[in-house]
């Protein structure tokens, strides 16, 4: 088995290894005075960063992460969750028997067509023939290089790997942008953070306020609740975040971007903040 527990990236440095490695160790004895034998969240295939919220929550169940089966078997431990845990756009293959192991592609244009087929309306456009301002940004996840441009495009301005959109009046009464980060855990929806950006960093991850929703239903219907999960049904994504934004224009919700790896919770969230949102999810995760 050697010495490393997990299987950490190869091009992390030896000193990274180690630290996560003594980390894990003790999360471990710590799992084991907590529950009476260890308990783990096994992940696969890639190793989740320490700011995954995935992380954070293992952390506040007293649970311990790992990406390896020998190691629970050597610990004689218990798995609580499988995830499957990849950040690539399209995934290498499904991984059975994990949440999200059969979510495959978390395309923009992927999304939207399942946003249709719920909602009955979508953000795309066809940029050749779209007059006016319209959002180009990448197909990819976690890319956050949105730019507006006027269409209509040539055919030979139209980016590969890009996609087209309509741009929404997401501001608030302070002239803000705000997102709402909605929070899925196996077919729940526990949490909802609300991020607002300043309109020349609005399609970037930089926030200027976070707060927590005292409840998703002070944010969100009992119908758009529903339809978010429809939408993540579609997408095969059981541990997930969506940004949704309402459009100040028609008052209806987009789901613009799933992201199955998610960080969390959210930078410039208070302290007290955090740890009532964990709560929130650990009630939800908590087999």
């Amino acid at each position: 088995m050697g010495f490393f527990s997990n299987d950490y990236p190869d091009r992390m440095p030896f000193l990274e290894r180690m630290g996560k490695e003594w980390r894990f160790r003790k999360a471990v004895r710590e799992s084991a005075r907590q529950h009476g034998q260890p308990q783990f969240v096994l992940v696969h295939p890639d190793w989740p960063s320490k700011r995954a919220s995935i992380m954070a929550y293992a952390d506040a169940l007293g649970w311990a992460v790992t990406n390896r089966k020998d190691t629970m078997a050597r610990h004689k431990g218990d798995v609580r969750i499988e995830l499957a845990f990849d950040d690539r756009t399209e995934k290498r293959q499904a991984q059975l028997g994990m949440w999200n192991g059969h979510c495959l592609d978390i395309s923009k244009s992927t999304l939207d067509r399942h946003h249709r087929d719920v909602f009955g309306y979508g953000l795309a456009v066809d940029p050749t023939a779209h007059a006016g301002p319209m959002l180009e940004k990448s197909e990819g996840n976690a890319v956050h290089d949105g730019r507006e441009i006027q269409g209509p495009l040539d055919p030979s301005q139209v980016q590969p790997g890009k996609v087209y959109q309509r741009i929404l009046d997401n501001r608030t009464e302070q002239g803000l942008y705000e997102d709402l980060r909605v929070v899925i855990i196996d077919g729940l929806l526990p949490v909802v953070y609300r991020k607002r950006k300043s309109e020349d960093v609005r399609y970037t991850n930089e926030t200027a306020e976070v707060d927590l929703a005292k409840s998703p239903k002070t944010v969100l219907s009992d119908a758009e609740i529903a339809q978010i999960l429809a939408v993540s049904a579609k997408m095969r994504a059981e541990f997930a975040e969506l940004d949704v934004l309402r459009d100040r224009q028609d008052g209806r919700i987009y789901c613009v971007d799933l992201n199955p790896t998610p960080y969390g919770p959210p930078a410039g969230l208070s302290k007290e903040q955090k740890a009532k949102a964990t709560m929130f999810i650990q009630h939800v995760v908590r087999p």
